[in-house]
């Protein structure tokens, strides 16, 4: 067998996603710590999810009335805007 030649640039190899794998890795632990301990940030998820739950509650009551199966809309969570 004959040894085929690999015009692969080896110096890429390390950067194909080895520096976006690190730097999600230090970012998601430095920046989720800050935000999870944000009282203000906390308040307006807070105030989403009761916003999301009488929007399901207005929307089951006319979804009742015509006949059809209510929905069930997912609570908001930090990990869902970072």
């Amino acid at each position: 067998m004959s040894k085929k030649k690999s015009y692969m640039n080896k110096s890429n190899l390390i950067n194909e996603r080895f520096f976006d794998k690190l730097i999600k890795k230090i970012k998601d632990k430095s920046i989720v710590k800050k935000l999870k301990k944000d009282k203000k940030l906390n308040t307006h998820l807070s105030n989403l999810n009761k916003t999301t739950q009488s929007f399901e509650d207005e929307l089951n009551g006319y979804l009742k009335s015509a006949g059809e199966k209510p929905i069930k809309l997912d609570k908001y969570t930090l990990k869902d805007f970072i």
